[in-house]
């Protein structure tokens, strides 16, 4: 039988690794709470501040108008004479056209003649297609609201309308909410129309964010999010310095938050000083503690 070469025993490094890692974990949270210099210059101090802090719904769609209608005939009539032509603008009661047995057809909403299907000598049947009449001066943009947000759009909210197209904003007013549901990856959605007045450049079809107020507190205590540090139970606190200068660890009681700044309710009140490490190292550490502990 051919001799064979001793087998390498494996050596497992994972348990030194990690025996290391926990090691420097305690050594630089024991350094961070010494209240050195340097470990002080770890810290960014920020001052509560009182702010407006407002948030929002947001909704994308396209404006058409609220008025697109096509007008039939009612009766039986051959036309003899056409008063209006393509791109006329119309009010609701104006005539339209005259048949030959002299009835007449008068524009049964207001807004310009986008199409004209009749002309003189033909003759119309109950539904013959007349004319289409649209609206331009009063547009709409139709959003979906889901089942949790549908609370905030209310018939007569106000709401912001952003034209992509030209930059800027114009009011709109909430007119419509459906009672019916459409469903899609379980979640309901409602169809939700909001009126603006077209102006001169407004067009219709342009696409638009709406932006409609959710909740909001004026001059209220707040902080930026970066100032916060969270516990294991994923409760908020902050850093404060205690009569001896070192860092200690002051719970916070949060509101709401427009995704820059948070609003402090109770715990520090505003012209305080707070301190606060990027990434949150304190908190790593203190796991870090944690588990070497538990590993006893």
């Amino acid at each position: 039988m051919a001799n064979q070469p001793p087998r390498r025993k494996k050596h497992r490094r994972w348990p030194w690794l990690v025996l290391v890692l926990a090691v420097l974990g305690v050594g630089l949270y024991a350094f961070l709470n010494a209240g050195s210099e340097a470990a002080q210059a770890m810290f960014t101090q920020e001052t509560v501040q009182n702010r407006d802090i407002v948030t929002y719904y947001s909704f994308s769609g396209n404006l058409t108008p609220v008025t697109d209608e096509t007008q039939t005939a009612k009766e039986s009539l051959k036309v003899k004479e056409v008063y209006v032509a393509r791109g006329d603008r119309v009010a609701e009661g104006d005539l339209l056209l005259r048949g030959t047995d002299g009835t007449r057809v008068y524009a049964a909403t207001s807004g310009t003649i986008e199409k004209l299907y009749v002309e003189k000598d033909d003759p119309l049947q109950p539904g013959s297609q007349i004319a289409r009449i649209v609206d331009y001066d009063t547009l709409e943009v139709t959003v979906d609201v889901d089942e949790y947000d549908v609370s905030a759009v209310q018939v007569g909210k106000q709401a912001t309308v952003y034209l992509n197209a030209l930059e800027r904003s114009i009011p709109g007013v909430v007119s419509e909410v459906s009672r019916q549901a459409t469903t899609g990856g379980g979640v309901s959605y409602y169809e939700t129309k909001l009126q603006v007045d077209a102006l001169s450049d407004v067009r219709s079809g342009m696409s638009v964010e709406v932006t409609i107020l959710n909740q909001q507190a004026q001059q209220t205590p707040s902080l930026s999010l970066e100032a916060l540090s969270y516990d294991e139970y994923n409760r908020p606190y902050v850093y404060q310095k205690d009569a001896e200068g070192l860092m200690k660890a002051v719970p916070v009681e949060t509101g709401i938050s427009d995704g820059k700044n948070i609003q402090i309710l109770s715990g520090v009140g505003e012209g305080d000083a707070v301190y606060y490490q990027s990434f949150d190292m304190a908190r790593f550490f203190e796991m870090q503690r944690k588990m070497m502990g538990a590993g006893k």
